[in-house]
């Protein structure tokens, strides 16, 4: 798995470089790529988290090698201050019956913007990176894949996955929670709002208990 995303971003290598090079001067933290740890695959429901961008990150785009090597180092959150993102994503991990610190996570935007979601420019010259995703999901083999995009990144979904679907689920409203389905998604996606909002608007509960009820059993 480790040899085949590390193909994948050394085939993209030019394009992460030459969106770096159009703003030399910005806080342009990535490019953000995976390595999942040993556990993920043996769990019984392999769950991939897709989140919006990091939060700050490392900066080499020379040596792929050592950018997954500080993915595998934070290892989803092990040693990380305790967030809504990762308190919510080990309770999941927890519902769904996985070990704790098992999942694999990406993000839809590769590089954040001082710290935060790019916009305007920057993330119109992210997106033309966004086909990769479509990749990690096919090499990583998710069961589950819940995305924390929340309604905002939609339109990014719609692109990517072309004629996506975003089926109502009963007892929500789409912007809260929502299945997709697509060809090259597994039948358990969820896309919900980022795990911060989830706990904001008091839906966290019933966000977890849906998506282990989902489960087969």
């Amino acid at each position: 798995m480790k040899e085949q995303l590390l193909n994948l971003y050394k085939q993209r290598q030019a394009d992460f470089i030459s969106i770096m090079s159009k703003f030399p001067d910005d806080d342009l933290a990535g490019p953000f790529f995976m390595s999942p740890n040993d556990k993920y695959s043996l769990q019984p429901n392999p769950l991939l988290i897709i989140g919006q961008e990091t939060n700050g990150w490392m900066y080499d785009v020379e040596d792929l090698e050592k950018q997954m090597k500080h993915y595998e180092d934070f290892n989803v959150g092990i040693n990380y201050k305790s967030s809504p993102f990762w308190n919510i994503t080990r309770k999941v991990e927890t519902a769904i019956g996985s070990e704790l610190y098992t999942c694999a996570w990406t993000n839809v935007n590769k590089f954040d913007l001082d710290a935060g979601r790019p916009s305007g420019e920057y993330e119109k010259a992210i997106s033309t990176v966004d086909d990769i995703l479509i990749e990690e999901i096919r090499i990583v083999k998710p069961k589950v894949c819940l995305f924390y995009t929340g309604p905002s990144f939609d339109d990014r979904l719609k692109s990517i996955f072309e004629n996506i679907e975003f089926i109502e689920i009963p007892g929500w409203t789409t912007r809260q929670l929502c299945q997709l389905k697509h060809p090259l998604l597994p039948d358990l996606t969820f896309r919900s709002y980022h795990p911060k909002s989830l706990r904001l608007r008091y839906l966290e509960e019933d966000f977890v208990n849906y998506i282990s009820e989902r489960l087969p059993s």
